[in-house]
C-alpha cells in the first residue's frame, strides 16, 4: 500500500512538472494561508503559514489526537508542534518548488518529548488561484530522551497539504 500511494505521488509530481507553464511569479507577500500538514508521527496538523515576502514564508502547525492500537498505538496520546520556513526556489503559472526546513517536537506514549529537524524539498501546485495541493520530500533527524534517528520524511506517510490561500 505504501509503494502504490508513493508511486501515485511521483506520477502526480512528474506529470504537474511536465505540464507546468513559466509565468508570472504569484504575489504572496503578505498573504496568510490555511491548511493540513500530514506530521512525522503520522496525523495531520492545523497549518498556518504568513509569507513574509514573495518568495520566504513561515509556517507553524500543531496537531493532537488520542489512539490506542494499531499503528497509531505506538505514540498512544500525541500532540506535535512546528515551525516551517519556506523558500520559493523556482516559481511557475500554476506551480511552486520550494525548500523547507523545519523543526517540530512531539510528545507521546511516556510524555517524552522528541526533537525533529526536517529538511523538505516540495512541490505546491495551484488546482485555483487560492487553493492548493502539495507534497513534500526530505530528511529527518529525530532526537529523543535515549535515542537518536536519521531517516527520510516520507518512509511511513508521505506529506499531502491541501492549502486556502486567504
Amino acid at each position: 500500500m505504501k509503494k502504490l500511494i508513493l508511486s501515485i505521488i511521483f506520477i502526480f509530481l512528474l506529470n504537474v512538472c511536465v505540464f507546468a507553464q513559466e509565468g508570472r511569479v504569484n504575489s504572496f507577500k503578505g498573504k496568510f494561508t490555511i491548511g493540513t500538514n500530514t506530521t512525522w508521527i503520522g496525523n495531520t496538523a492545523l497549518a498556518v503559514r504568513y509569507y513574509l515576502t514573495n518568495i520566504v514564508g513561515l509556517e507553524g502547525f500543531f496537531s493532537f489526537r488520542t489512539v490506542s492500537g494499531g499503528y497509531s498505538g505506538r505514540f498512544g496520546n500525541a500532540y506535535a508542534f512546528g515551525v516551517k520556513a519556506l523558500r520559493i526556489i523556482k516559481a511557475y503559472k500554476k506551480l511552486n518548488v520550494y525548500v523547507s526546513p523545519t523543526v517540530g517536537v512531539h510528545s507521546g506514549k511516556d510524555s517524552k518529548q522528541d526533537v525533529t529537524f526536517i529538511g523538505g524539498l516540495g512541490v505546491e501546485w495551484f488546482v485555483l488561484d487560492n487553493l492548493s495541493l502539495s507534497s513534500e520530500c526530505g530528511l529527518r533527524l529525530t532526537v529523543g530522551s535515549n535515542f537518536t534517528r536519521f531517516s527520510s520524511d516520507v518512509d511511513d506517510i508521505p506529506n499531502v497539504s491541501v492549502r486556502l490561500y486567504l
